[in-house]
């Protein structure tokens, strides 16, 4: 029994010792390489399954048994199975530079909980939040390279921000001034934001033109010299109202020719008459009485001619005075009269314009992504620099071209100034619009502040407290339509936008005069 006891002693330590030795064995065997038997294949999972939380490599971000810097030995056969990323030197379906994903167990990071600044969750920054450092380290998840926790460093390990993660940074950086003192000193100033009636519209450049179909040029088609002038310039004239008298030789000759004509239409009336009367007598012939009814006919066209030419001119058909008036040929505004007395007026030296300036057209710049929205018909809004009042009008024609310098496509309104407001070549801002009517919310536009790439409202929610509310503007008015978390009288800021704007901006170390919550609220 002693000895049988002894025996069985030895066998017990002998099947420990080896037992360590398995062990041993495999600790140093790479932890997680899996070997083939008869039931497995030496191709790797081509489909990435969430793997285990014992099984993922902190340091490179993928699966410890995919992790072929851990575990060079793999790298043959992720090549032959045709799954490898030779840019850097992964498997390609578990590459964590093409393909990043969370360690496992850890949730998807929310837009709430994000560090834009820094690139990964807000909770687990490092930089924003220098107290976590001392948690990551005790817990042996910290880079010290970049100086962020190893299973969320963005250098190391970088992750796709979540959708919405800088909006939602936007809006959680609350200003709260440090004493009622301090807000009233910086003179905030809010207005209630209101209802309004709007529509999808296009903003754009215009300039003011002439009615080109009721503007005048008033010019001499027979040269003369001016002699009196009898329409003031901005003078408004009728139809017919004369405007310049000329003198001119070439008139008094016109005048002499006429009046030469008229004499030889007489005689060659008498002529014909008393040829006739001859045939009738059988004394003339046929030819005689031919060549006085052409003689006759030659006669009054001189007539005809010289009465055309004065009336043209605006001259008298009288006797020789080479005195004649130029006439206004329609109803409106004298905007232009070069003219001056004794000047030489030729039919190329304009003498007055005239222009009826009841209505006038807006040439809008339509951008040409905008120009397929544009249509006939439309209702244009017209605002002008220094008037408070805009003037609306309707698009009665579209360009067939885009302008090549400017990549514009012209859009002609036609706008009525009965108050004559608007002048040639002004500039004025339009808004085309271009949908129905419908409810919005509107502010001021002093009260929308670009932040980054985004605009934002700023809203007084309790004294001392205003929170960026980030908006979609539409328009460019005095007040503008904004589509957000902004309703109808929510208190915005107008005087003061800029200083809350210079507080949450990204780096920016702020006035001093109030706090910033960073996102969560520490």
């Amino acid at each position: 029994m002693h000895h049988a006891s002894l025996l069985g002693l030895v066998v017990t330590i002998a099947v420990v010792v080896l037992g360590l030795g398995a062990c041993d064995e495999r600790r140093d065997a790479p932890p997680t390489a899996e070997r083939p038997t008869a039931e497995t294949t030496a191709r790797p999972e081509l489909a990435p399954t969430p793997p285990p939380v014992a099984d993922w490599c902190a340091g490179h971000g993928l699966p410890e048994s995919k992790c072929t810097r851990c575990n060079p030995s793999l790298i043959p056969e992720f090549q032959a199975a045709g799954d490898w990323c030779e840019e850097h030197g992964f498997p390609e379906s578990a590459c964590p530079v093409c393909n990043p994903r969370p360690p496992p167990g850890k949730a998807e990071p929310s837009a709430a909980d994000w560090c834009v600044e820094h690139g990964l969750p807000e909770s687990k920054c490092s930089k924003c939040n220098p107290s976590l450092v001392a948690e990551f380290r005790a817990a042996g998840d910290f880079c010290d390279e970049h100086g962020f926790p190893e299973s969320s460093c963005p250098v190391c390990n970088p992750q796709a921000p979540p959708e919405g993660a800088e909006q939602a940074a936007i809006e959680a950086r609350v200003v709260r001034f440090l004493s009622p003192d301090i807000e009233r000193s910086a003179g905030i100033q809010t207005v209630a934001a209101e209802r309004e009636q709007t529509s999808a519209a296009i903003e754009c450049t215009a300039r003011i033109a002439f009615d080109a179909d009721a503007v005048a040029d008033v010019r001499a088609i027979v040269p003369g010299i001016v002699r009196r002038i009898r329409a003031e310039l901005g003078a408004n004239v009728e139809r017919g109202a004369p405007l310049f008298e000329l003198e001119s030789t070439r008139v008094g000759e016109i005048q002499g020719s006429l009046q030469a004509a008229q004499e030889r239409v007489r005689t060659a009336q008498a002529n014909l008459d008393r040829q006739r009367a001859l045939r009738a007598s059988d004394i003339a012939s046929a030819r005689q009485v031919e060549l006085a009814e052409q003689e006759l006919e030659l006669a009054r066209t001189e007539v005809r001619t010289a009465q055309t030419t004065l009336r043209m001119a605006g001259a008298a058909q009288s006797k020789p005075s080479g005195r004649y008036t130029l006439s206004a040929p329609l109803a409106g505004t004298v905007v232009r009269r070069p003219a001056l007395v004794g000047m030489l007026a030729t039919e190329s030296e304009s003498l007055a314009t005239i222009a009826d300036t009841s209505v006038m057209w807006a040439l809008c710049d339509v951008p040409e992504r905008h120009a397929s929205s544009v249509a006939l018909g439309q209702r244009v809004i017209v605002m002008l620099e220094g008037v408070d009042d805009p003037l609306e009008g309707e698009l009665t024609w579209l360009a067939a071209e885009v302008d090549p310098r400017t990549r514009t496509v012209t859009a002609r309104a036609e706008v009525p100034n009965p108050e004559a407001r608007l002048r040639a070549n002004q500039f004025a801002r339009a808004r085309i619009e271009t949908g129905a009517p419908k409810t919005t919310v509107s502010v001021p536009r002093s009260a929308v502040q670009r932040v980054g790439e985004h605009e934002v409202v700023f809203v007084r929610t309790a004294p001392g407290v205003y929170e960026p509310r980030l908006v979609e503007r539409r328009g460019d008015g005095e007040r503008v339509a904004v589509e957000g978390r902004v309703e109808v009288g929510d208190a915005v800021v107008t005087t003061g936008a800029v200083l809350l704007r210079t507080e949450i901006m990204p780096g920016s170390i702020g006035a001093g005069c109030c706090e910033v919550e960073p996102p969560g609220g520490d």
